[in-house]
């Protein structure tokens, strides 16, 4: 298997939307992995445009719905049901389209196989991610021998795009930031197909979305005192957006009030959409300049965007330094202490901390303030392994992402990139974010 930064450099860069192959392929399979979208997924529109027949597939792969060597499952409750619900709407946005979505769960180049051996795939399309986890599963599949077209299309900037090859990302954000914003091009988000042709024979095999019962969870209760149920799918994402943009003008105080704690809006809430690929960083990034062009500009537009570079930076990262990405600093599968433990089920010294963590417990949501604030705390104050943190954080968000995650936990460990130190004072940052305890009050009851 390629590295990292070989594998994207044998992905689709094309620099325009326009030129596309002529039709070769006869049967394309398209994959969709975390591109839960029938929108500016260019796997899918390329595949409508060059093959005469589509067969929309999506694997629970294995490796992600088993548990880790502590026990805790790798992929949770809450960002599972998520799944689910961003796979039915995908489903239901493809059956307008003439098609359906094959899902499985197993081994992925196993499934693919099965599918192979009925209707024989010319060609695989898939997005492609920088992830050594993808990359080895993706690995699985090209094994196969079954061509296969990569397109990266999970970042706001193409890397074609950017003003420096993948392998010489700068090692600190405000260098990246600064030398991106001098060339920024973003790329022009695609219109979902016009229609998927897929064989009549195929649509028969569409099988039901899975339950939660079949990953071994009881369905979820939401918690009362969650202000906000993240619900997945391409139509949620672009309802989220229309209300935090359009209907309440919220993206106007976003740099206020992006430090929050509880509300539905103080914060934009699309992290879970963009890691599960229910919308693009584009398709944001569009509505946000159509948002400024209508309502204008202001500091905390800007902010938005900002976010969008820092999510940017972590990808490039990733696919800069590979497996070190996820290793630096770490001991090798460090134990859960009883230290850990209290901090992961809240019952730690801090009233900020336990609150944060409780609600990441019952939702699977925690805001940006407080994953800082309990990240500063597991490994500067009880001196616990980061990755023990990250992986707790991997098993619970509903927002996880692999880049993001494990890039903020080894930049808040003094670790990774800009190695500072970030030791937060907590009763201080509760002072300023929770003056009244309002927060603390809610959670710890």
């Amino acid at each position: 298997m390629k590295s990292g930064i070989a594998a994207i450099a044998a992905a689709n860069t094309e620099k325009s939307h326009r030129s596309m192959n002529k039709p070769s392929e006869t049967t394309a399979l398209v994959w969709f992995r975390n591109s839960l979208r029938a929108t500016d997924f260019k796997a899918l529109y390329t595949a409508c445009k060059e093959a005469q027949l589509v067969i929309p597939f999506y694997c629970f792969d294995d490796h992600f719905h088993t548990p880790l060597y502590t026990g805790w499952p790798k992929t949770g409750a809450f960002r599972t049901r998520f799944l689910l619900e961003s796979l039915e709407e995908l489903r239901l946005s493809l059956q307008k389209l003439g098609s359906d979505l094959y899902i499985t769960r197993g081994i992925t180049a196993a499934e693919i196989m099965k599918i192979h051996q009925k209707f024989p795939i010319s060609c695989i399309y898939l997005p492609t991610y920088p992830t050594p986890e993808e990359l080895d599963i993706e690995k699985g599949v090209q094994a196969l021998g079954i061509p296969m077209k990569r397109f990266f299309e999970h970042t706001l900037i193409h890397p074609s795009d950017l003003p420096f090859p993948p392998e010489k990302v700068p090692h600190v954000f405000t260098d990246f930031r600064k030398k991106t914003e001098k060339s920024l091009r973003i790329q022009e988000p695609l219109p979902s197909p016009e229609s998927v042709k897929t064989p009549e024979e195929f649509l028969n095999l569409a099988c039901p979305t899975p339950r939660m019962e079949d990953f071994g969870f009881s369905p979820l209760s939401d918690d009362p005192r969650s202000a906000f149920k993240l619900k997945g799918g391409e139509i949620q994402a672009t309802h989220r957006i229309d209300h935090y943009f359009f209907k309440t003008h919220s993206i106007l105080r976003y740099k206020e009030t992006r430090n929050g704690l509880i509300g539905q809006d103080y914060s934009s809430k699309l992290s879970a959409y963009l890691a599960a690929g229910c919308v693009s960083p584009r398709t944001v990034f569009k509505q946000l300049k159509t948002y400024e062009n209508h309502n204008g500009a202001n500091e905390s537009t800007y902010w938005l965007f900002f976010e969008l570079l820092w999510r940017d930076f972590f990808h490039f990262t990733a696919l800069k330094s590979g497996h070190r990405f996820f290793k630096i600093g770490k001991e090798d599968r460090p134990k859960v202490t009883p230290k850990f433990e209290e901090w992961r089920l809240g019952q730690t010294c801090e009233p900020f901390v336990n609150a944060n963590m409780k609600e990441l417990l019952h939702t699977g949501f925690m805001s940006n303030r407080g994953r800082q604030n309990v990240a500063s705390f597991l490994v500067h104050h009880l001196k616990q392994d980061w990755y023990l943190g990250a992986m707790w954080f991997e098993s619970q968000l509903i927002d996880y992402d692999p880049c993001s995650n494990y890039g903020n936990w080894t930049y808040l460990a003094g670790v990774g990139n800009d190695p500072r130190n970030r030791v937060f004072n907590i009763k201080k940052q509760a002072d300023i974010y929770d003056p009244h305890g309002a927060y603390q009050s809610l959670w710890n009851a």
